[in-house]
């Protein structure tokens, strides 16, 4: 024990004895009736009593800590953060949750550690890297990129296994949209090009980083089509722990037999196959050839072509993609597959569904992935056809968690809901197969330009799940999944940053969590249920196949609900700060006045929010707030809670549950 926390207790000790018995008496009382009432999750009268009890003895830590407790419950982070603090000054904890919550810097170093462990990052750069030319070569448009659109791979890759090698030949065809000498396609450093020819004829090229100059004779002119072939080869990047850190993945599987596969979002296609890395272009199809040692096979994107045996011992496996694919959506897996299919009846169209599997997980994947057809069937209904019907539904067991590649879905779980890394709450579907479904429709058919705006993908896939779970097991499940995961949001990095840089935005894996909670509250906020679901319908249906920012999906918003919701998605897009209820209450009689307003908003800030009260009869309400403040007389009510992240969702009024902080005045009075 420390001196301080000693000389403290010394004097805390000191300053009780001093109170007559009357007193003591009276904090006796004050202390009681506040523990009857934080137990029944009254924490307003829970503050009100700490409050009374802290007028006469102020340096209790206890009380202290109590308040601190009672706040956080009320959503009140601020205070209970002020709370907590003078409380560890006291020394009476020092506990992690605390630290974390409260604590900036501490919050920073935990979230470093995890998404930027051997990258340096700063605080006056939002606590990104700084970024360099090797960034911007990358993540931005420039005219060596701008000057040509890509409308069509042709990728042949050999899988060398045993040295960890790959080598391959990628024809990509083009078509000029300016004049220009030079164009730009991507290549990681560590691999090396062999030839790249145009015509016939050798081109002339340079290196700079990950990005490769190719000087095309001639110039590039609008309007006409191009063809280079792109011939390479090396050892590619293995992935530390795919899915979520890219690269491949060289496994075996439980009889020995190699296992092979990439995961590349984010960390870039061009880590193992040359083409033009930019999320904005988008071929309009695709040839996948994939040689691995005969014995084995090759699963891909889009549909099986052809299977064609080579004299050295290889098979060719010639798949092609018929639809436009994103370039961090094209993957391979190489193994001893067992193919089923199955086949989904949406309304009154039919798709085809095909599984890869490993052979002793036929019988058990036969069963468990009969949930597949309940999950498309609701999102064809809920945001249109599935995307890429000539291509089949497919998913294919993989050597690594998941991932939502465009028809082939990565699916790397234990065929067993209760022992999934992350499982809802009631567990009846798989959360991979019912998030990186959802992908097919938000992320593989409507796509990004920049991994910015990656909360478009993640956030609507994440949103997907729990209207999923909404239409299969009713609303009140959903938002208990919902609520769940808003209690683990960090609020450490805006959901939209910088552009032009292909930033790591997944750092705080908010773009999942508060992007699904963003929808919710524009949902809640619409409070129009057919509205809210057919502008999901329309804004799927319209921007397929087209490349869309956050701007996009905010003026769809605001045209199909004929209001102005720019400063909701200011707010959570662009902020770390959430907005703060500010309410003060007085009693008269049996009833409660209630006055609120958001604060720490633009103006024209609107969302509602929804309270539980206590009295006679318990009861809920939702309410409609804005900048402007409002009133509002609770009647036969002596106390309320809101329902936020910190409290259960149970009861909470249909579209009353919202994502937000709150300040009391009376607190403070």
């Amino acid at each position: 024990m420390n001196k301080l926390r000693i000389t403290i207790i010394a004097f805390l000790n000191f300053a009780f004895m001093l109170l007559g018995a009357q007193q003591q008496e009276k904090l006796a009382e004050i202390w009681n009736e506040a523990n009857k009432s934080i137990e029944e999750g009254d924490y307003l009268k829970g503050v009100e009593y700490m409050n009374k009890y802290l007028e006469i003895s102020p340096f209790n830590d206890r009380a202290l800590f109590k308040r601190a407790v009672c706040k956080l419950n009320l959503a009140d982070l601020a205070g209970s953060c002020e709370d907590f603090n003078n409380v560890n000054k006291m020394g009476f904890i020092k506990k992690l949750v605390v630290n974390y919550l409260c604590d900036h810097e501490k919050r920073f170093k935990y979230l470093k550690k995890q998404y930027y462990n051997k990258t340096e990052v700063y605080a006056n750069l939002g606590y990104r890297p700084i970024y360099t030319r090797a960034d911007t070569l990358r993540g931005a448009l420039r005219k060596e990129r701008t000057c040509f659109d890509v409308f069509y791979y042709n990728l042949s890759l050999r899988i060398l296994p045993a040295g960890k090698k790959i080598s391959g030949t990628n024809e990509i065809w083009f078509k000029g949209l300016e004049k220009c000498g030079t164009i730009q396609l991507d290549l990681f450093s560590n691999l090396d090009i062999e030839s790249i020819n145009y015509k016939g004829s050798e081109l002339n090229y340079r290196r700079e980083y990950d990005a490769v100059f190719i000087d095309i004779p001639g110039g590039i002119k609008k309007g006409e089509q191009y063809c280079i072939s792109f011939k390479y080869s090396g050892k590619p990047i293995v992935s530390k722990n795919p899915p979520w850190d890219g690269g491949f993945v060289w496994s075996r599987d439980m009889h020995l037999n190699r296992w092979v596969g990439v995961a590349c979002e984010q960390f870039g296609a061009s880590s193992w196959w040359p083409c033009k890395d930019h999320l904005s272009d988008k071929p309009d199809s695709m040839g996948i050839n994939i040689e691995v040692t005969s014995g084995y096979q090759a699963v891909s994107n889009g549909t099986l072509r052809d299977v064609i045996e080579l004299e050295d011992g290889y098979c060719r496996y010639e798949w092609f993609v018929n639809y436009p694919i994103n370039n961090y959506n094209t993957t391979f897996y190489m193994g001893k597959y067992s193919e089923f299919t199955d086949t989904i009846y949406c309304e009154s169209d039919t798709l085809l569904a095909r599984y890869h599997v490993l052979p002793n997980h036929m019988d058990i994947a036969k069963e468990y992935f009969k949930q597949c057809n309940d999950v498309v069937r609701f999102y064809s209904s809920a945001f249109g056809p599935f995307p890429f019907p000539k291509d089949n539904f497919r998913m294919v067991e993989s050597p690594y968690a998941g991932m939502e590649h465009q028809t082939a879905i990565a699916y790397g779980d234990a065929f067993n809901v209760e022992k999934n890394a992350r499982t809802y709450l009631i567990k009846d579907f798989d959360p991979i197969i019912v998030h990186e479904t959802a992908h097919e429709w938000w992320g593989n058919a409507v796509t990004i330009g920049d991994m910015a705006d990656i909360w478009l993908h993640e956030g609507f896939a994440t949103y997907s799940e729990y209207l999923f779970l909404e239409h299969m097991l009713g609303y009140d499940t959903a938002m208990a999944e919902l609520h769940k995961q808003m209690r683990i949001i960090n609020n450490f990095w805006p959901l939209v940053q910088n552009r032009d840089v292909n930033e790591n935005t997944f750092a705080g894996s908010d773009v999942y969590n508060k992007g699904a909670a963003l929808l919710n509250n524009l949902r809640c906020s619409i409070n129009n249920d057919s509205l809210f679901m057919k502008m999901l319908y329309d804004f799927n249906m319209c921007y397929r196949d087209s490349i869309i920012r956050s701007e996009h999906f905010i003026a769809f918003v605001n045209n199909a609900t004929g209001e102005n919701y720019d400063p909701l998605f200011n707010k959570f897009l662009y902020h770390t700060d959430l907005p703060v209820l500010y309410y003060t209450y007085t009693r008269e009689g049996d009833n409660l006045r209630l006055r609120f307003k958001w604060t720490e908003v633009e103006q024209g800030f609107r969302m509602p929010f929804s309270i539980i009260t206590f009295g006679e009869q318990e009861r809920s309400a939702r309410f409609d707030a804005d900048t402007k403040e409002k009133e509002i007389v609770l009647e036969d009510v002596s106390s309320f809670n809101f329902f936020s992240m910190h409290h259960t969702p149970e009861k909470c009024p249909h579209n009353g549950l919202t994502y937000f902080h709150t300040h009391c005045g009376n607190f403070h009075q």
